[in-house]
């Protein structure tokens, strides 16, 4: 694994340790690493005047002379020290402040220096420096400086928070975590069964299964920090958390997951490629609208020219790329930059009617014209229909409830379209003459998927069961359908996912950890991806020629599978592409592929950014190049 992403590692195991207040670890650890700068604790050192533990810290972060901003917090701290040492009479400590820890300002500030000299030979520094009260006073004005210093400060600014991310969401990237970095196997397990436990622990039960080992039995931040098979580390018998113990060892935690041994997923994993830092592909991030946290919905138009994202607000971003003379073709590209598109004329920007919304968690979705000329939308209120040029709102229909959870084109004409409904009802629409054509029966749970051949009369539809069903779009009848064939632990209702094949005889599901690849007479299984550790996925699709699988697993990892035996050949880590120190809460969540460029992709972010994936070099290929 790269550097970068064993800072996200890092940053995880830090995350944890602050929870369960291992104070020291923890504050070892942010420091160690550079990764988390606790305010609170660099405050109290500076307001207890222990000068020398503030000035070790902060060195974690940054040095005296990293930039302005830094020589003027170090300055500050050693300028107050010298006061207080000159207000407690103590000449000597004085002199040896001055000559030792200010000197080193001189060059540029000789004058300064030389005031601050001049107060050796003073009785009192109040005859030079009235405004000056007691220590206590002025440490305290000294921080709330300081303090604002550091929030603008570049290596600081970014570092003051540690990342929102909810225990159970912690608790599955851990496990992912042990499985593919067996040096780290012990650590992330012994988290892990931490977090097991709590998870069913009874209230009056210790919930520190740490408790009895000291800040020695925890690895360092440098530890944390090595990758490969470099990393060991070493604790004594006696203060070992054995992995044998009650809770029941790694394996045993993790049995409810995995099916088969650690050893074996490395094993099945052993032709996949890491990647880990943004220079062995390209990448670039679209421009950001200010008003958007969080896509959910992605699509290339056909044309592949642009790109249209549907934000969790309800709000619509068009991004085109412009025929220049780096972009010939005017098709999608990570080397140009596209154009944020905005409404002419004063209109708004195309927004969903969210006054309708009766459920407490919308959904949210949108399908294109095959021309791209339109576009019908809904998050979780009334579905709006949008021209893709004027992008004016023509209409808007279907209050709920029930409410809208898929929508597809009717492929012979742009009037019709399918909606399925989170009461599992599914219905054929015409738009034009606002009439209701067919209703189609057989889902038992909310409809959460459509797709429309484009060489056939055939509709698929899927369910939050994992029921698939084929349909007849000449008679509107069910021709056949099957359930997905899911682990036991994985059935529970999700989203059923159906993207067909180029070649329209087959088509791809994804539903929780099942990713699998069915023909279209029978609805028979002819590929799938089996997980020897769980992998929850949110979203996958193919590439335009269907080679590929792109996918994006709760964890943000995006997954390049070769489409012909679903093996992994490379992985795509958020820590490569993502500033350093971003929050563990920002992932891809959406995700969609080029129409006619097989290796290139888009992904869509809890943050409201967006980026587009292409190989390194110019005409690469994800599979041929790893």
């Amino acid at each position: 694994m790269s550097f970068d992403l064993n800072k996200e590692l890092a940053l995880l195991v830090l995350k944890y340790f602050h929870d369960q207040n291992f104070k020291e670890t923890a504050l070892t650890l942010g420091c160690e690493s550079g990764l988390y700068f606790d305010m609170k604790y660099f405050e109290d050192m500076v307001l207890k005047g222990k000068w020398d533990d503030a000035e070790n810290y902060l060195l974690g972060f940054t040095k005296v002379k990293d930039n302005d901003y830094s020589i003027k917090i170090y300055f500050e701290m050693r300028k107050q020290k010298y006061f207080e040492a000159l207000d407690n009479n103590d000449r000597y400590k004085a002199l040896d402040i001055l000559l030792k820890d200010l000197k080193i300002f001189a060059q540029g500030n000789e004058m300064l220096i030389k005031d601050l000299s001049h107060l050796l030979i003073v009785d009192n520094i109040r005859e030079i420096k009235p405004t000056y009260r007691d220590a206590i006073s002025e440490r305290k004005n000294l921080i709330f400086e300081i303090k604002k210093i550091i929030i603008q400060h570049p290596l600081l600014g970014g570092k003051l928070k540690l990342p929102d991310t909810e225990i159970h969401r912690l608790r599955y990237l851990l496990s992912q975590r042990c499985a593919f970095q067996p040096h780290m196997k012990f650590i992330y397990c012994s988290i892990f069964v931490s977090l097991k436990w709590q998870k069913h622990q009874k209230p009056d039960q210790d919930p520190d299964l740490l408790r009895d080992h000291d800040s020695n039995s925890i690895p360092s931040a440098s530890a944390l920090m090595n990758s490969g098979s470099a990393l060991e580390w070493k604790l004594s018998t006696s203060r070992r958390l054995s992995l044998d113990s009650e809770q029941g060892n790694c394996n045993g935690v993790l049995g409810d997951v995995n099916k088969l041994s650690i050893e074996e997923s490395l094993n099945k994993s052993k032709n996949a490629f890491d990647i880990g830092t943004s220079s062995q592909y390209q990448f670039l991030q679209l421009p950001k609208h200010p008003e958007v946290k969080r896509i959910v919905k992605l699509a290339y138009n056909n044309a592949g020219n642009s790109i249209l994202a549907l934000a969790s607000n309800g709000i619509h971003l068009v991004w085109l790329w412009p025929r220049t003379g780096f972009n010939l073709d005017g098709k999608a590209s990570a080397q140009v930059c596209p154009q944020l598109q905005q409404p002419k004329d004063g209109f708004q920007v195309m927004i969903n009617d969210l006054s309708r919304i009766r459920s407490a968690n919308p959904v949210s979705c949108f399908a294109l014209s095959k021309q791209g000329g339109y576009v019908i939308s809904t998050s979780g209120g009334m579905i709006s229909l949008f021209n893709m040029v004027s992008y004016k709102t023509l209409r808007t229909i279907m209050s709920p409830p029930p409410m809208v959870t898929c929508l597809a084109f009717y492929p012979e004409d742009n009037n019709i379209f399918g909606i399925g409904f989170d009461d599992s009802s599914l219905i054929m629409y015409n738009v034009r003459d606002d009439q209701v054509l067919h209703r189609l029966e057989g889902h038992s749970k909310r409809v959460t998927t459509l797709a429309f051949s484009s060489t056939s009369n055939i509709l698929i539809s899927g369910d939050a069961n994992g029921q698939i069903i084929l349909w007849d779009t000449n008679e509107w009848k069910i021709l056949k359908d099957i359930k997905l064939q899911i682990q036991e632990n994985h059935m529970l209702e999700s989203e059923t996912q159906i993207q067909f094949h180029p070649d329209q005889m087959k088509f791809l599901a994804a539903y929780i950890g099942h990713l699998a690849i069915y023909e279209i007479t029978e609805l028979r299984c002819v590929n799938e991806w089996v997980p020897e550790v769980q992998q929850l996925i949110s979203q996958a699709t193919f590439s335009s020629d269907g080679h590929i699988v792109y996918s994006i697993f709760v964890d943000g990892t995006v997954t390049v599978f070769d489409a012909t035996n679903f093996e992994i050949r490379c992985r795509i880590c958020t820590s490569s592409y993502l500033p350093p120190i971003s929050s563990l809460s920002i992932y891809p969540i959406s995700i969609a592929a080029h129409p006619q460029k097989p290796n290139q992709f888009v992904v869509g972010l809890t943050d409201g950014s967006v980026y587009v994936f292409e190989p390194q070099k110019p005409g690469g290929d994800w599979i041929k190049n790893h």
